[in-house]
């Protein structure tokens, strides 16, 4: 019988990506929860506080909630938003940045 040795670098990034994942989600779903102008506020400030990589990742979670919403009314906020954090986006980078791949 060999001895299995668990990779604990994969293990801790994969339970990393599940946490930054559900911290993404939470972040949106606050969004959710706030009146449109609160929530166009927290999504700037959000933008011009992240790091770029977080920025990235917000930015897929947010496109991805945002197609895949059934519900008409939240889809619809999602997109407004989306458009949001697209222009806090192009404010602090001074470039569009494109979509997520």
């Amino acid at each position: 019988m060999e001895n299995a040795v668990a990779d604990w670098g994969s293990i801790i990034r994969g339970a990393g990506e599940i946490f930054q994942g559900i911290n993404d989600s939470a972040i949106i779903n606050n969004w959710l929860r706030m009146d449109d102008s609160g929530a166009y506020d927290s999504i700037v400030a959000q933008v011009r506080s992240s790091s770029t990589d977080d920025v990235d990742r917000l930015d897929a979670a947010l496109l991805t909630l945002a197609s895949n919403q059934f519900d008409s009314s939240a889809r619809r906020r999602l997109v407004k938003f989306y458009a949001m954090f697209k222009m806090a986006e192009l404010l602090r980078y001074e470039q569009f940045r494109g979509f997520p791949s």
